[in-house]
C-alpha cells in the first residue's frame, strides 16, 4: 500500500556499524590499470596475472584485484587476523573454551522474534554478508573474548537480583521495524518517486539512483532493524513505521535535517520475552563486562602480549 502524507515528521538515517572485524566485499572498489584482453594469450601463465573478471574486452587480473582489496582493506584485514591469533592464544593459555552448546544458545537468543531460522540467516546475509557458518565463527570469537575479558571478575546472586529489580525495562519484549529510505531534496520530488514506485520500479533500485542519503544508498536505502524504544531514533519516525503493514511505503515525509523521505517497511520481528535463566546470565555478564577492559582495548593488549605488529607499509592509494 502506497501512503502518501504532507505532515512534519522526522527521519533520522541510522548507520549499520559493522562490529568485530566483519567486512562486506560487495562494497565499491576503484579499479585501475586494466589490461586489455588478448585472444591469442594465456593471462594465466605469469603467477598473479591470472584473469578474475572481464569488462568491456579487458581483462582484471587477480594480481590488480588483490592489489585493491589490500589498499581497501589490508590494514583492518591484517589485524583481525592478530585479533584472532591472540584470543585463541589466550583462550588457550586460560583454558577458556566456548562450547558448541553456549554458540547454539547465543544463536537462538539473536533468532528471537524472527519467523524462522533462515529468516535470521537471510538477515545476517543481506546486512553483514555473512554466510551461516561465518555467523557461528563471529559469534565463537565474541563470545570467547567477553570470557577473557570478564574471567577474573566475580559477580554475586545478590548483585544481580539487585540489578535485575533496577532494570526491569531491559528485558521488556520490543518490537523492531526493518525499514527502507529514499532521501529527495523536494515533496515534489517525494511524490515522483511514489509514481514510479506504484509503477511497479523496485525500491531498492530507486534508492541507489536517487537517494540523498550517503548512509543508505549504498544498501538500496536499507536502514535495517530499528527497535521501537531505540533513543536515538525520532519517535515520529517510529510512529509512522507502527502504522504500516509490511510492504507499505509512507511519504513524502519532511525531515528534520531538510528534504523528504520515503519510507518502506519490508518487515516486522516481534520480541520474545527471556526466561529467568536467560535474564539472570544477560545480568551478570553485563556486569561482568560493566567492570572489565573494553573488549577492542583487550584486542589491543593482546596483540602486544603475543608481541603481533605488522611488518609492511599498507598502500592505501
Amino acid at each position: 500500500m502506497m501512503i502518501r502524507t504532507g505532515q512534519e515528521k522526522v527521519l533520522w538515517a541510522a548507520v549499520i556499524i559493522l562490529a568485530a572485524g566483519v567486512l562486506i566485499m560487495g562494497s565499491f572498489i576503484l579499479i585501475r590499470g586494466l589490461k586489455p584482453a588478448q585472444s591469442d594469450a594465456n593471462p594465466s601463465a605469469e603467477v598473479g596475472i591470472a584473469p578474475v573478471a572481464v569488462f568491456n574486452g579487458t581483462f582484471i587480473t587477480d594480481k590488480e584485484w588483490a592489489k585493491e582489496l589490500k589498499k581497501a582493506h589490508g590494514q583492518e584485514i591484517l589485524l583481525q587476523m592478530l585479533n584472532h591469533k591472540a584470543v585463541l592464544a589466550e583462550a588457550q593459555a586460560l583454558q577458556i573454551v566456548v562450547s558448541p552448546q553456549e554458540i547454539t544458545q547465543e544463536l537462538d537468543r539473536l533468532m528471537k522474534g524472527y519467523d524462522s531460522e533462515q529468516a535470521y540467516y537471510d538477515e545476517m546475509k543481506n546486512q553483514l554478508g555473512l554466510t551461516p557458518n561465518e555467523v557461528k565463527a563471529e559469534i565463537a570469537y565474541q563470545l570467547t573474548l567477553e570470557k577473557i575479558a570478564t574471567s577474573h571478575i566475580e559477580i554475586t546472586d545478590e548483585e544481580i537480583s539487585e540489578y535485575v529489580k533496577e532494570h526491569q525495562e531491559q528485558w521488556i519484549p520490543r518490537t523492531k521495524y526493518q525499514l527502507g529510505f529514499i532521501k529527495v531534496s523536494s515533496f515534489r520530488e517525494g511524490n515522483h518517486v511514489l509514481d514510479r514506485l506504484e509503477q511497479g520500479e523496485d525500491f531498492n533500485i530507486l534508492a541507489q539512483e536517487l537517494s540523498k542519503d550517503e548512509y543508505s544508498r549504498g544498501q538500496g536505502g536499507q536502514l535495517g532493524l530499528v527497535d521501537e524504544e531505540d533513543p536515538f531514533i525520532p519517535q515520529e519516525l517510529l510512529k509512522t513505521a507502527k502504522t504500516l503493514e509490511i510492504g507499505d511505503i509512507a511519504g513524502p515525509v519532511k525531515l528534520e535535517n531538510g528534504g523528504y523521505g520515503i519510507i518502506q517497511l519490508t518487515n516486522i520481528v516481534s520480541g520474545q520475552p527471556e526466561t529467568e535463566q536467560e535474564i539472570h546470565e544477560d545480568a551478570r555478564k553485563l556486569l561482568a563486562l560493566n567492570e572489565a577492559i573494553p573488549l577492542s582495548q583487550l584486542e589491543v593488549q593482546l596483540r602486544e602480549k603475543y608481541h603481533s605488529e605488522i611488518m609492511i607499509a599498507i598502500p592505501t592509494s
